[in-house]
């Protein structure tokens, strides 16, 4: 089916996480290929910014201001609330899709007025739709390609995509250099945080496995991290036992751009895991709570690895159990031998 023109103002809400907004790119794409001449708008939390401004898909990013709203109070949300309902109302948007499924987004639509709003079949929220969309068990990408389908077109690949400037590699081969990268020599990345702590496999593992590569393969190491997970990368750090290379608090297209250099993404299920997937880099990502066939595509390039346990995946930030059976029972072994195997594949 060809492109339709009778959609001309496009709204996508999408707001936390950074995993959670990544994986919406594929939906833009196949949404600006069914309604090439619409002007697509896109609100996440402000944080996000950087992620949506070099993407073509996107016509303009208007930031959910969710540090402010947490700090100011209910009386402040509520005034925010009622604005973007008038502001929303005020562009004349065509077509609403609510990514994000509260009950807040949800009415942001319904209120302003705009005609053809599309969300997730959840009780409380599906009321305020007009079509629903099923929030089937599966690959989060595929999940949301269903508002693609759901409008008619054939929904499109699943592939990841990201944009980085030229000015964010140029940058971020700055800050490799500056900590001794050797330019030529292939590299491994760490990313051993993300989430909650009950997502990390351990940092002091990762920093174990990643040594062993670095020594059997001749390779350098790179840990990323936001400025708050210092500390798990200084403990990764500490048990390579070989130079390494660390960058926290990079900003996110820089950290996308040292992912795209790398032979091998490693971590745990986090969101710059996505970068990786999006520049063809093959990683291992550790699943512990949270459930692999929603979150890891189904090629031998993205291997998922976990000890089955019967309460997994439980999505939950706290064990019920005496020990953590799904990440504490996946050996260092487990993780090199796949590691290794992807390394030599690559």
């Amino acid at each position: 089916m060809g492109a339709d023109q009778s959609v001309r103002n496009i709204l996508v809400v999408k707001l936390r996480t950074l995993g959670d907004v990544l994986t919406t790119f594929p939906l833009l794409r196949a949404l600006k290929a069914r309604h090439p001449a619409a002007r697509l708008t896109f609100i996440a939390d402000a944080d996000y910014r950087d992620l949506l401004e070099p993407n073509p898909r996107v016509d303009a990013f208007w930031p959910h201001p969710v540090q402010t709203l947490r700090s100011q109070g209910a009386g402040y949300a509520l005034k925010q609330h009622l604005g973007m309902i008038r502001e929303i109302r005020r562009k004349s948007f065509d077509l609403y899709i609510d990514l994000y499924g509260s009950l807040r987004t949800a009415l942001w639509g319904f209120m302003a007025g705009i005609p053809r709003r599309l969300g997730f079949d959840l009780r409380g929220r599906r009321h305020f739709y007009t079509q629903r969309i099923r929030a089937a068990h599966r690959y989060v990408v595929d999940l949301n390609l269903q508002f693609a389908q759901a409008l008619g077109g054939a929904g499109g690949s699943n592939a990841m995509e990201f944009f980085v400037t030229p000015e964010d590699e140029t940058r971020a081969r700055a800050a490799l250099q500056q900590q001794g990268w050797e330019p030529g020599r292939p590299f491994l990345t760490v990313s051993p945080g993300g989430g909650w702590p009950l997502k990390q496999w351990g940092a002091g593992r990762f920093g174990r496995v990643a040594g062993a590569i670095a020594r059997t393969r001749q390779a350098q190491v790179v840990i990323t991290g936001s400025q708050a997970e210092g500390p798990l990368m200084e403990q990764c750090a500490t048990e390579l036992k070989t130079p390494v290379i660390k960058l926290p608090g990079l900003p996110l297209r820089q950290v996308a751009s040292v992912i795209k250099a790398s032979r091998l993404f490693l971590g745990n299920d986090s969101g710059p895991k996505y970068f990786a997937e999006a520049f063809g880099v093959p990683t291992l990502i550790c699943y512990g709570p949270t459930d692999f066939l929603n979150n890891n595509p189904q090629t031998p390039r993205n291997r998922a690895l976990y000890h089955d346990a019967e309460c997994r995946p439980c999505h939950s930030e706290h064990c019920s159990q005496a020990r953590r059976v799904c990440l504490d029972d996946l050996t260092e072994r487990e993780v090199q031998e796949a590691a290794l195997a992807l390394w030599d594949a690559r």
